[in-house]
């Protein structure tokens, strides 16, 4: 297997007239409920931090792909060796193109030219602020993570994307046979409380969940392979929609696919790892944990209900500036 460890990062720019222009052409088409909250679109400006972040505390990455919908920031410097531009064109096939679904990215990242074996993958609200090394990603040559047992529920698009995902888990997986085999990976101490939990859930055939995190994650080229081979169908439905829609798969089956199968290295990813939804009663708390690093890794995720946008732009802006205020080799 190639050790090398890459990292993928997606991103979009908004403001784009190009981009803007095919956005609003597609979903005036589209006669079914999709989502196209503003949330998902609009720039916080802290883009330069995760570059920033990823040459301070991870300096041993391989190679940086950066998926676009062609557009980049002014500030990028697309010599910088470790950086890999990637156009959507070059790796979705065009029958699934324009695409403002991120599913649709998501399930051909192991069609990127020249990635490694092992990569990690990042939204780009997911940041590095603390040093982290090779082995919180991928350990024994497996990505690192975290085996829980769960009950999800339907509500919403997100969560009926997760249900199907568990489905697909489902229609191929064991549950009991599965955590048979790997036993010391739903049993490890590396998670003392969540193990007990999976012990007392053992009898149960069939996965009923897993505990999910919102936070980089590392994966296998070739499960993704396998996924494809089980699951064209599904994921080939998901793809072909334009945009978030009712019936999407999440890409997540691919993580569940490599929990069921246990190809990975069990990992308390909360240990160094938080989630933030940007809201009235957080904001605080993400001030005083990029500021005094609390965290390795943290994922500030926009939500409807942030109202104070540009105040809480300016706020998130200061603390990253008091961490990570040198320029790196990734702008100009």
């Amino acid at each position: 297997m190639d050790e090398k460890i890459d990292f993928i990062i997606t991103w979009v720019d908004e403001s784009d007239p190009k981009w803007r222009k095919e956005f609003e052409y597609y979903s005036a088409k589209e006669t079914r409920y999709i989502n196209t909250d503003a949330c998902r679109y609009r720039d916080w400006d802290t883009l330069r931090y995760w570059f920033r972040g990823v040459e301070k505390f991870a300096p041993w990455v391989n190679k940086i792909h950066f998926v676009t919908y062609g557009h980049l920031p002014k500030w990028l410097n697309t010599d910088n060796p470790k950086l890999v531009i990637v156009k959507h064109e070059d790796f979705v096939p065009a029958d699934y193109l324009p695409t403002f679904n991120p599913k649709t990215m998501e399930f051909f990242f192991h069609k990127i030219k020249g990635l490694s074996d092992r990569f990690v993958y990042f939204n780009d609200d997911m940041f590095l602020i603390d040093g982290v090394s090779p082995d919180r990603f991928f350990k024994n040559d497996l990505p690192c993570d975290i085996a829980g047992l769960s009950s999800i529920t339907t509500k919403g698009m997100f969560g009926c994307s997760v249900y199907l995902a568990l489905d697909l888990i489902r229609d191929n997986f064991n549950k009991k046979e599965s955590v048979s085999r790997n036993r010391t990976k739903w049993y490890s101490l590396k998670y003392p409380r969540l193990a007990l939990h999976n012990l007392l859930k053992f009898r149960e055939t069939k996965f009923t969940g897993f505990v999910n995190h919102h936070l980089p994650q590392g994966y296998l080229k070739h499960i993704y392979d396998d996924v494809w081979e089980h699951c064209e169908k599904d994921i080939h439905r998901t793809c072909s929609n334009k945009f978030r829609t009712y019936g999407d798969v999440s890409h997540w089956v691919v993580r569940y696919w490599q929990l069921a199968s246990g190809n990975f290295t069990p990992y308390n990813v909360f240990k160094d790892g938080k989630l933030y939804s940007i809201k009235e009663d957080t904001i605080g708390d993400i001030d005083d944990c990029l500021r005094h690093q609390k965290k390795k890794i943290v994922c500030l995720n926009d939500v409807e209900s942030t109202f104070k946008f540009k105040e809480y732009k300016q706020m998130i802006l200061e603390a990253f500036e008091t961490i990570l205020p040198d320029k790196c080799s990734y702008e100009l």
